[in-house]
């Protein structure tokens, strides 16, 4: 009786165990599915009419020349469209199916993941285009509530916040047709390492971010408010920069994490010349609190000083921050710069305007000839000449927000568009946008930090 009892159990066991690896089987089918490359004829993100949740039916999708569309075309070369178009989808709808709006000119635009400091309340709304509403969506304003059917665009930001893996309950509970979803990663691909891009296949309409092939131009600094600056403020012709300054090179560095390049490079040059650190990484006691909307401290700090090494995290493509534009070209002192390619920074930055490290065969060459402009007037005021000498033609750029609001009213409300592979449009088709880094541990721990007495 008893082997009879054991015998049941045993088999009750076996039906078990069958069950779970029959599950287990399907899970991995319908995960390795996600991972598949979707083809445009395949459910992507929209149904013809009406609002829907994600997906749409049997639609073919032809390809649209990119001088058909509102874009960035001047920063693109030719020969990069059809690679490009590798990571998108693009088709037309008839006009007869569109919605009919009552003031067709006004766009209202969702940042669906804001923080309480971002956006910055300078950067919203876009005071020269009045008919763009920006909405934040808050902690108050529950999203399963909150209401997005009549918003034109939503903005989610890339980072902090969004799901590490794609997950529908996340996002508005519908999606018109109309309706633009902007994928903002803010910051650059090593940043959003810890994201599953290729989950997010499908989901996103538009790109937004430093980066001159998004569909939306947003970098951390431009040549055109810079030089509006000047105007309302003009330096006299004959200005002395290298006047006052008794001081080298000063460095404000928050990211310590030691397998960055930056920190290798600057360390041989401390070696050769001095170099004042501040920040997390360096003086803390002297340094500036971080303020981003009272600038002041540092401003006043970085004057005695003829250089600022705006050295990057990262070494991205067209990765240029406010180390390049807020810390050094708002204020009279030359930037010596690492990140991206020289010529990244001479299609955006005034010209002649900072050192780039790449033109030196090693730091202690850089080093020789700091050295050489400290003790030249005449060759260190040269980097400033462009301050008195605009362009005759500059940009049309006003702010982030203003060209999203701007590639809204420019668009064709027949065109759609659709990132099936934003994860290799970010990254790279090869992943080579970015210099690889070896991972130890967080950005910000303390256990592979670098610190400069």
């Amino acid at each position: 009786m008893i082997t009879t009892k054991f015998q049941k159990e045993y088999a009750l066991l076996e039906k078990t165990q069958r069950f779970f690896m029959l599950s287990f089987f399907v899970y991995i089918v319908i995960v390795a599915g996600s991972y598949i490359q979707i083809p445009g004829s395949l459910n992507v993100g929209y149904k013809r009419n009406g609002a829907f949740y994600y997906g749409v039916e049997n639609v073919s999708f032809t390809r649209i020349q990119r001088s058909a569309l509102p874009r960035y075309d001047h920063f693109v070369s030719s020969g990069s469209v059809d690679q490009l178009a590798m990571f998108y989808s693009t088709w037309k709808v008839e006009p007869s199916t569109l919605p009919v709006k009552k003031s067709p000119d006004r766009k209202k635009i969702i940042i669906w993941n804001p923080t309480s400091i971002w956006p910055t309340p300078k950067a919203i709304p876009c005071l020269s285009m009045p008919q763009c509403e920006f909405i934040k969506k808050t902690k108050r304003r529950r999203r399963g509530k909150f209401q997005t059917e009549d918003a034109d665009a939503i903005i989610f930001r890339g980072i902090f916040g969004i799901p590490k893996v794609y997950s529908r309950n996340w996002f508005p509970k519908t999606r018109p047709e109309h309706q633009i979803w902007i994928y903002f990663p803010f910051d650059c691909p090593p940043i959003t390492r810890g994201i599953d891009l290729i989950s997010y296949g499908g989901v996103f309409n538009w790109t937004m971010s430093y980066r001159n092939d998004s569909d939306i131009l947003a970098p951390w600094g431009h040549i055109t408010p810079v030089y509006k600056a000047l105007a309302e403020n003009p330096p006299a012709p004959n200005k002395d920069y290298a006047k006052q300054k008794n001081k080298l090179v000063i460095w404000y560095v928050s990211d310590c994490y030691k397998y960055m390049t930056r920190f290798v490079y600057a360390a041989e040059l401390s070696k050769h010349i001095q170099v004042d650190v501040f920040g997390v990484c360096g003086n803390v006691s002297g340094s500036c609190p971080k303020n981003r909307t009272d600038r002041s401290c540092i401003k006043e700090h970085v004057r005695p000083y003829k250089f600022y090494l705006a050295f990057e995290n990262f070494k991205c493509v067209e990765y240029i921050t406010e180390k390049f534009w807020h810390n050094s070209v708002d204020y009279d002192i030359v930037p010596i710069v690492l990140g991206p390619s020289k010529g990244d920074y001479e299609r955006v930055a005034p010209p002649n305007s900072f050192v780039h490290v790449d033109d030196f065969e090693s730091p202690e060459a850089m080093a020789n000839y700091l050295t050489y402009l400290d003790h030249n007037d005449e060759e260190y005021n040269r980097y400033f000449a462009w301050k008195t000498n605009p362009p005759k033609n500059l940009p049309d750029f006003e702010s982030r927000f203003c060209e999203v609001c701007k590639k809204l009213l420019q668009a064709s409300p027949t065109e759609r568009k659709v990132y099936t592979d934003v994860e290799r449009w970010w990254k790279g088709g090869n992943y080579e946008f970015c210099e690889p880094i070896v991972w130890d541990g967080p950005l910000r721990g303390k256990k592979n930090a670098a610190h400069f007495p």
